[in-house]
């Protein structure tokens, strides 16, 4: 892979983020984002506890334990992986709440109904929606075909459910899951050493001057 073309991977991966981040720094709430918070926000109440159990996955704890099982299982390389990635997605994203200091929905949008203990600090970006998105980035790629959309799904019930209990609103989300997916794509890029664009053509030179027999 050359030089230029990791560049325009990590830029790609990083856009999505961007995006969010800039919309974030404007401090209000869009219409299309005020619908959908109450939207979520008002669905029953039977699904606070399903919700809550799959919105660990984001949790700060989460890394240790995604990390923990791969380790268990003999793959010290991914739960190496795992916990760098989600920890820090979690650090990260904290440092970006800091920084845009974005208000949580009972805030900005009338009516929310806070399930569970009321989240404090900053709204965006949504902690959990990175750690679950950067997690889902690093372990993806070592499951099969078939089971790889499956970090990902839940990656996006951590995000929908955190806008559900009235923590964050859907751009925070958004933020967070870009956040994630940003910060595991660079990890796996930094992990391939980058190939110099003289490379195949020398590898081809050598294979015409030195024909296999």
């Amino acid at each position: 892979m050359s030089r230029a073309a990791r560049r325009l991977r990590l830029v790609s991966a990083w856009a999505p983020f961007l995006v969010t981040l800039a919309a974030a720094r404007e401090r209000r709430v869009g219409v299309w984002e005020h619908s959908a918070t109450q939207g979520i926000n008002r669905a029953p109440d039977v699904l606070h506890r399903p919700l809550w159990a799959v919105m660990q996955a984001g949790s700060l704890a989460a890394p240790f334990v995604a990390g923990g099982i791969a380790w268990a299982a003999g793959r010290p390389l991914l739960a190496r992986r795992l916990t760098g990635s989600g920890v820090s997605a979690y650090l990260l994203a904290k440092l970006v709440k800091r920084l845009v200091r974005r208000g949580r929905p009972q805030e900005l949008v009338p009516g929310i109904r806070i399930r569970g203990s009321p989240a404090g600090g900053h709204g965006y970006v949504s902690g959990h929606a990175a750690v679950s998105m950067a997690l889902a980035a690093e372990l993806a790629p070592v499951l099969s075909r078939t089971a790889r959309p499956l970090p990902f799904a839940a990656a996006t019930v951590v995000a929908t459910a955190r806008i559900y209990v009235g923590a964050h609103l859907p751009l925070d989300a958004l933020g967070g899951a870009a956040l994630g997916w940003a910060l595991g794509r660079t990890a796996s890029e930094l992990r391939q050493p980058p190939r110099h664009p003289t490379c195949g053509f020398i590898a081809r030179a050598e294979e015409q001057q030195w024909p296999r027999r």
